[in-house]
């Protein structure tokens, strides 16, 4: 049975708003800072995770420190938009270890997706060239970040009512 977000209630969204800006914060610091007390903290955290609210807890590495400064937004057009196709492209674009976020929009193109590489070379290497003959993609267009603004990758809970 999936839970809807109405079911949410203020204590439940300062929990998620705070678990996500860390979610190594103490169960006790948790509850402190939320307002209950430890047990029912854990409690409606075990709930949250059971109901599917939070989905999976990740550690976040610093692209800088391990030489993966080249950020890109590539998007794709497809040359047919039948299933079998749009799956095996994809599957293909899936199966890049460097694509980080893949998505299927809506447009002028079919797919969108962010990549992270050490630098231009390995862009060319890894997504330009092997998708250029990919008989399902009719063309690619890529962006190439220059800073990063900000990047908070949370969903924002409004805790006030």
């Amino acid at each position: 049975m999936s839970t809807r977000r109405a079911d949410l209630d203020q204590i439940d969204r300062k929990i998620l708003n705070r678990l996500q800006r860390d979610s190594r914060i103490t169960n006790a610091d948790l509850a402190t800072e939320v307002g209950t007390s430890p047990a029912s903290c854990l409690r409606r955290v075990r709930r949250l995770r059971e109901t599917g609210y939070i989905e999976r807890e990740i550690v976040l590495v610093n692209p800088d420190k391990v030489g993966s400064r080249l950020v890109t937004i590539t998007e794709a057009r497809l040359n047919s938009h039948d299933r079998k196709g749009r799956d095996e492209a994809i599957r293909l674009i899936r199966n890049i270890p460097e694509v980080i976020i893949l998505y299927n929009v809506t447009g002028s193109r079919d797919l969108l997706f962010v990549s992270v590489f050490t630098d231009m070379a390995d862009f060319e290497r890894t997504i330009a060239e092997p998708l250029s003959v990919v008989p399902q993609i009719q063309s690619i267009n890529s962006y190439f970040a220059i800073k990063t603004i900000k990047f908070e990758p949370h969903i924002h809970f409004d805790e006030t009512r």
